[in-house]
């Protein structure tokens, strides 16, 4: 268990000498991974919040002294939350903005019902998830009739994601600010910082004012340190580990505060240490239902479909699921695997013939398609390495390397390759290119034939590639 009061972290005097170590550029929205950016978002979102409060609560201190270590604070939060926009990925016109605002909120609001253990608040927080699911709909669906590609993809997704449709509260939705959990008082910072009509949201210090000051310091620990922990992002990871030992500062000093003018002791608050750290990314049932069987929306799906970038990069995406479940015990696991070995297989073949090389010809000089198929083919020695493991029942042996190496190739092409292509290569000959992988993948899955994973992906590879023999 993590005890924050056991670090002493940067002082926050000493702050301003370490933002210069982290110079993180402006991320790419297509280019990074989905649940890093929504990390960045809560993050900007309930720092906001934590600078409000700090100015708040000095404004209501009456000791000169006491006033001004609390707006030293919220100085030092308000360098914190430029620091973070700073690399916030550019938003590149209104619908996008809409769409990812809705679709950060509904998983904020998601991941606080999941964790919340007070029923009451649970309940308030699903209806606040499904509302903005609703508000999420009715963007991508917007975004669809204006023919944007990846507003498409986001419309498909929430097509068949509804609320249940009993959705009244156990006993009553109304609840106060919390005071004294840490947890809740987190859940409640993201749900009102991801609302956009929360914007003018006043948070409350009840029962004293130092004991809430303590706990929202302690809630910010908590945060950076589970979004450190969760994150994969060379680039990012840093930075939230520096944001961690100035926040760990900010609760020292509340500390001190608590303790010089309550004559209390920060234990007394918030415990002997903060829960382990819940992620965004989990595998836990998320509060919509899907009901395959409820009407679909009427809407007419746009000429061009998504692009090849678009059709891989979620192709990654699904990979990382199927590692999941592969990894889990129990009959689904071995099924996972047959399917996450055919989807390697495919996905890889068509990098081969069809990205690749459409980079080398771009940049000849560059050795990035080199190094790239060259990782490729350690993958696919791993991932054979893995079918013969799996059909002697060893699976587990040989699962969690190969994932970290496709894992790996995966986010170098996110970082890497395709943010060149995008820039190089034309919408609408990435669209044609994205019909011929959607053929190639429907032809590998026709006909699957036997779930023995060794000659299920024979089968898959030979289909790809007849079919994009005949495409291309």
């Amino acid at each position: 268990m993590f005890d924050p009061l056991e670090h002493p972290g940067i002082p926050v005097d000493h702050h301003g000498r370490h933002w210069h170590e982290f110079d993180v550029e402006p991320l790419d929205t297509r280019a990074t991974d989905p649940f890093t950016l929504r990390r960045i978002s809560v993050m900007a979102a309930v720092e906001a919040n934590a600078e409000h409060f700090d100015r708040q609560f000095a404004n209501r201190v009456q000791d000169a002294d006491a006033r001004r270590s609390v707006n030293r604070l919220g100085d030092a939060t308000a360098a914190r939350r430029r620091h973070i926009a700073a690399v916030r990925a550019p938003v590149r016109g209104a619908a996008e903005y809409a769409i990812n605002r809705e679709r950060a909120a509904f998983d904020t609001a998601g991941w606080a019902a999941r964790n919340e253990r007070e029923p009451d608040r649970s309940w308030a927080y699903r209806q606040r998830a499904w509302q903005h699911l609703e508000r999420l709909r009715r963007s991508a669906e917007s975004g669809d009739r204006a023919h944007l590609p990846w507003a498409s993809q986001v419309a498909d997704e929430v097509d068949g994601l509804w609320p249940p449709r009993t959705t009244a509260p156990p006993r009553s939705w109304t609840y106060s600010a919390p005071v004294t959990q840490p947890l809740s008082l987190l859940h409640d910072w993201m749900v009102h910082a991801g609302d956009r009509r929360a914007a003018g949201y006043r948070p409350e210090a009840r029962g004293g004012g130092w004991e809430a000051l303590v706990v929202h310091e302690s809630a910010s620990c908590y945060l950076y340190y589970a979004f450190m922990a969760e994150e994969d992002d060379p680039r990012l990871r840093p930075m939230w580990e520096l944001h961690l030992q100035m926040q760990l500062a900010h609760l020292h000093a509340a500390s001190d505060l608590l303790r010089r003018y309550s004559d209390r002791d920060s234990h007394e608050v918030i415990g002997e240490g903060l829960p382990e750290p819940v992620t965004l990314r989990t595998d836990r049932p998320l509060v919509w239902v899907h009901e395959p069987d409820r009407p679909k929306r009427n809407r007419k799906p746009p000429d061009s479909g998504p692009d090849v970038l678009e059709l891989l990069t979620a192709q990654h995406a699904r990979t990382s699921r199927l590692f999941s479940r592969a990894g889990s015990t129990g009959d689904g696991a071995h099924m996972a695997f047959g399917d996450l070995a055919r989807l390697i297989a495919v996905h890889e073949i068509a990098e081969e013939q069809m990205i690749h090389p459409l980079v080398r010809r771009l940049r000849p000089d560059d050795q990035l398609a080199d190094r790239l198929l060259d990782e490729e083919r350690r993958i696919s020695d791993a991932l054979s390495d893995a079918v013969r493991a799996a059909a002697h029942g060893h699976l587990d042996d040989t699962v969690g390397g190969l994932r970290d190496m496709v894992t790996a190739h995966s986010r170098r092409e996110e970082h890497d390759e395709f943010p060149r292509l995008r820039r190089s290569v034309p919408v609408q000959e990435r669209r044609e290119m994205g019909r011929a992988v959607r053929a190639a993948e429907a032809a590998a899955a026709a006909d699957a034939g036997p779930r023995d994973p060794a000659r299920a992906v024979a089968q898959a590879a030979d289909r790809v590639r007849d079919a994009l023999a005949d495409l291309t």
